[in-house]
């Protein structure tokens, strides 16, 4: 597959203690909160390494929601009746009764925090997608990537988008969470997370469908619309600070015309089979065209400002393997109208189809999971609030403290160069 993809950061977070003292009346109770304390630590640990195990990661990361689920959701029954019906409507008495801080992706310098279990469970639902799409970004750049690591990389992919879209619904839980902009909650980030996820899913497809032989004008429509997701992602950031934004934009962007010169490679393949050699010339050299911008978008993303991966695009395999691939189409094209067609060549850019309806990348829908087996109506009863700190009711705020940055393991990229026209080897 030989993809690349930009990376933001992880969200830093600050140690919770999870030191609740008179609230805790039983020893059950007493348990919940120390392993909560100790898989919390040992989860963010995870989260510093994209080549970590996805099975262990995603159990540690579902049993540590598990585990917090009573302090979110009133326990109202015991887990063999919640197992047969829907539960949870109710909020937790405990919500307001621990203080959080997190750090965002692309705001290093700026800390949220607020008293609400759901800052944190939302929160740690980002982490885990961030997580997701850089375990994916290892899978994509080994040096020989298999059926396996592809399949992988798309479920990541997947996965991730689908808990990037629960938290953007799921914000309207938290008070003040949409007023820092630029933040994880900033509506105009979440979004993005969402797309790029979707988009970099399409990739994948895309990979999938030019290794498979696919008819090249399916190819041309799959990346057409892959084109065009990249762009909605960066429209959503338009009005943020280059400060902050200007690297992750410059992906978006080199993503978006990359992905319309392979739509108007295919496109062009496509009509050359159908003898309409003069369009295919055109679409052939508009592909060279969008590549060329994507090239400058390259560049100027080596330079941007902002968080997150730091090389250059056009030095990476990736990058490299569109333009033999352009000129080849384009040389078949004037080649086959010089000597039989003799077709004129359009002045028009030709129009791309948007509208495919199969092989598009599905978003996997995330459903928080049930309170853990330690949970049931005795134990939420013996959390005793009325022996709790008086809580903060305060909406979300930016923190007066900064939280040091996540020393994240680089993700490796591959440089070798695999023998086929996309890259991937994923038949």
């Amino acid at each position: 597959m030989s993809h690349w993809f930009h990376r933001n950061p992880i969200k830093p977070t600050e140690f919770v203690k999870f030191d609740l003292k008179g609230v805790l009346t039983t020893d059950t109770c007493s348990k919940i909160c120390g392993e909560l304390r100790l898989r919390r630590d040992k989860l963010v640990g995870q989260f510093k390494n994209a080549s970590n195990d996805l099975d262990e990661v995603t159990k540690e990361f579902n049993e540590y929601l598990r585990l917090f689920g009573g302090f979110l959701i009133e326990i109202q029954s015991s887990m063999a009746e919640l197992e047969n019906k829907e539960a949870g409507n109710k909020n937790s008495k405990l919500i307001p009764v621990i203080r959080f801080k997190w750090g965002n992706s692309m705001l290093p310098q700026t800390a949220t925090e607020v008293s609400d279990t759901w800052f944190e469970a939302l929160s740690m639902i980002q982490c885990m997608g961030m997580w997701l799409t850089k375990h994916a970004a290892s899978m994509a750049g080994k040096d020989e990537v298999r059926e396996s690591d592809a399949k992988e990389c798309l479920q990541c992919l997947r996965q991730a988008g689908g808990m990037f879209q629960y938290v953007k619904e799921e914000s309207a839980r938290l008070s003040g969470a949409n007023e820092v902009e630029g933040s994880d909650f900033d509506p105009k980030v979440m979004e993005t997370y969402v797309l790029t996820a979707t988009a970099e899913a399409q990739e994948v497809i895309v990979a999938r469908a030019i290794e498979q032989k696919h008819d090249a004008g399916l190819i041309s429509s799959l990346a057409a619309v892959t084109a065009s997701i990249f762009s909605k992602a960066d429209q959503c950031l338009n009005n943020l600070p280059d400060e902050q934004f200007a690297r992750w934009r410059r992906y978006l962007q080199l993503k978006h015309h990359f992905y319309l010169a392979y739509a108007y490679a295919f496109l062009g393949q496509k009509q050359l089979s159908e003898d309409k050699c003069g369009e295919a010339v055109r679409a052939c050299k508009q592909g060279i065209a969008e590549y060329g911008v994507a090239k400058e978008m390259a560049a100027m993303y080596a330079t941007a400002t902002g968080p997150g991966t730091r090389i250059k695009p056009e030095s990476h395999l990736f990058f490299r393997r569109i333009e033999p691939l352009l000129n080849r189409h384009l040389e078949k094209a004037e080649r086959e109208n010089g000597f039989i067609y003799h077709q004129k060549v359009p002045d028009e850019i030709p129009e791309l189809d948007v509208e495919a309806t199969y092989g598009l990348a599905k978003l996997d829908t995330f459903k928080y999971p049930p309170p853990a087996e330690l949970w049931n109506t005795a134990v939420y009863a013996a959390f005793d609030i009325s022996k709790a700190n008086m809580p903060d009711f305060s909406k979300m705020k930016k923190s007066k403290s900064k939280l040091d940055p996540v020393h994240e393991e680089k993700i490796y990229q591959t440089e070798k160069d695999p023998s086929n026209s996309s890259g991937c080897v994923i038949a």
